[in-house]
């Protein structure tokens, strides 16, 4: 081969790597920890992620209304500042984020999970549990429907809300799983095992309170809507309720 032959198709390999880290999902990785950062990085990028690191307030600032995040994960030891309001201001740029913590602090989860957490990794770190919530964040261009009962509820699902009745709701990943879960029951009832079992990537970690939090989100976010609401069934869990009027 020819030493412009040679040349030329590194180039084009160059350009590809180049359009691949382009067009790549961006993680926002705000951690104070060099070497956690640098694994993350590996995994990631092997993965088709790029990894971008925030080790300060100020950084995350600058960076969470980027539109080229996706998603963030959240290293808890060490983070300068109190990291429940700070899970909370990731959320109000309405992206999806992962804490790592540690096994002894439960406390700090459900204050992360009041706070919007859509998904708490224990460490030491589980790479599978971590890929798998990133894989699970649905693309910015993806929108479904789901029939039957949803059908007739018009409920549209997007990348980071859903759509009931033309009125758009702005839901955590971890609650379109619960809605969508809900939804395919066609109404049944639905006890808190079976929505942990169902929707948490790593149920043994997961509290029956840790359900009650998440419903109570939606139904929050449900408040506006008077032909969409979630019934409580006391003693056996809950149920989806749609009115066509």
């Amino acid at each position: 081969m020819s030493t412009v032959a040679s040349s030329r198709r590194a180039e084009i390999g160059s350009q590809a790597r180049k359009k691949a880290i382009d067009t790549a999902p961006v993680i926002l990785v705000c951690s104070q920890n060099a070497e956690l950062y640098l694994l993350l990085a590996h995994i990631l990028r092997s993965e088709g992620f790029e990894a971008r690191l925030a080790a300060s307030d100020d950084d995350v600032a600058d960076a969470r209304t980027s539109a080229e995040l996706s998603a963030v994960i959240l290293d808890c030891a060490g983070w300068p500042s109190d990291v429940a309001p700070f899970c909370a201001l990731l959320k109000d740029s309405r992206l999806p984020v992962a804490a790592l913590i540690g096994e002894d602090t439960r406390a700090q989860h459900l204050q992360l999970i009041k706070a919007g957490l859509d998904e708490g990794i224990t460490r030491p770190l589980s790479p599978s549990k971590l890929l798998a919530f990133l894989h699970g964040i649905s693309p910015r261009s993806e929108a479904s429907t789901l029939p039957n009962f949803a059908a007739a509820a018009d409920i549209v699902f997007g990348p980071q809300a859903v759509v009931v009745s033309g009125k758009g709701v702005a839901l955590a990943p971890i609650e379109m799983r619960i809605l969508r879960f809900l939804l395919e029951r066609q109404g049944q009832i639905s006890t808190r095992e079976q929505l942990i079992e169902a929707v948490w990537r790593d149920p043994h970690a997961v509290e029956s309170r840790t359900v009650d939090v998440h419903i109570g989100r939606l139904r929050k976010a449900f408040a506006g809507l008077r032909n969409l609401g979630i019934r409580t069934v006391y003693g056996a869990g809950y149920a989806l309720e749609y009115h066509d009027h």
